[in-house]
């Protein structure tokens, strides 16, 4: 019998798991096969406030949006700008406590934020926009600040017993940014390849979560070396057609609560099953994912539509 962490792994890497694991937010991570250790560090006065100094506001819905407006409105203060400290203890103080509840489980580091978000964040969404168009060299200066500053953790998550570090990183509203897949390719997916790749030499899978559909860009994650690609909308993109593109190619990993109502089983059942055939195959390359509002009996009921049972 595999250990849940071993599920995983088969799943992201087409090793014929014996169902498809699940990774569950929030108060009931006693049912995933996934525990999340987040690496941002809130200021210890204001949660909303990021150690990198912008502020994150919260919808009414329980997520976050960074706003519009710049923190580093000009280069004299970007030029002025420190990344955070490290500050190892504070950041992996809790990592103990979770080791005593962590189990067998697969065990994920992931930044609240990362790479060219967090430059969005600090230069603000317009003079980021203009920032890699005209500004290029200044631009891939602060990038290579974010990406050191990233980096320098992932030495001390494969000690502490991390299996895999999540990305969560975003290039704009897919319909308005100006950073096109071709630019992305020129100005950035070096960087990316150079970041992938110092975690996989210290035994880090990475899984990666960008906050706007992205789907042009899979292909190219994949090839820099993406274990884990994030689909969070599969209610709101045609899978057929994803799947068709990348199904056995990359492992995904799917936010089936957006697809699940307890008031219609059977529809949510056909829902999540379409989206694990689309995206999985019997071999792999599927995970489920669960939102931290979902209740206990309902993610059970979720266990068994993706293992198959016909009994809800």
């Amino acid at each position: 019998m595999p250990t849940r962490k071993e599920l995983v792994e088969q799943a992201i890497f087409f090793k014929n798991p014996t169902r498809v694991p699940l990774w569950v937010d929030g108060a009931n991570i006693g049912l995933s096969d996934v525990l999340k250790y987040n690496l941002l560090l809130p200021d210890l006065n204001d949660p909303t406030l990021t150690e990198w100094g912008f502020r994150r506001m919260k919808r009414s819905n329980g997520s976050w949006v960074v706003p519009e407006e710049p923190v580093l409105a000009t280069w004299q203060q970007v030029d002025a700008y420190h990344a955070p400290p490290l500050d190892v203890k504070r950041r992996f103080e809790f990592v103990e406590k979770a080791a005593r509840v962590v189990g067998d489980r697969y065990r994920l580091a992931s930044f609240g934020l990362s790479g060219y978000s967090i430059y969005r964040a600090m230069r603000g969404a317009k003079l980021s926009a203009d920032d890699f168009l005209i500004e290029t060299t200044r631009f891939l200066e602060f990038m290579e600040l974010i990406f050191v500053f990233e980096a320098n953790m992932f030495d001390h998550l494969a000690r502490l017993g991390f299996h895999g570090i999540e990305f969560v990183d975003d290039w704009g509203p897919r319909g308005s940014s100006r950073m096109t897949l071709s630019l992305w390719q020129r100005i950035l997916k070096d960087f990316y390849a150079d970041q992938f790749k110092i975690a996989h030499n210290v035994g880090l899978h990475v899984w990666f979560t960008t906050t706007e559909e992205s789907h042009d860009f899979f292909d190219d994650l994949r090839a820099i070396g993406a274990n884990v690609i994030h689909v969070a909308h599969p209610e709101e993109v045609n899978v057929s057609q994803l799947g068709r593109l990348h199904r056995g190619r990359s492992c995904m990993s799917v936010d089936l609560d957006k697809l699940y109502s307890p008031e219609d089983l059977e529809n949510s059942a056909d829902q999540i099953r379409i989206v694990r055939e689309c995206l999985g195959t019997l071999t792999g390359g599927f995970i489920g994912r669960l939102g931290a509002n979902i209740a206990p009996e309902h993610i059970r009921v979720v266990y068994n539509i993706l293992s198959g049972f016909k009994n809800l």
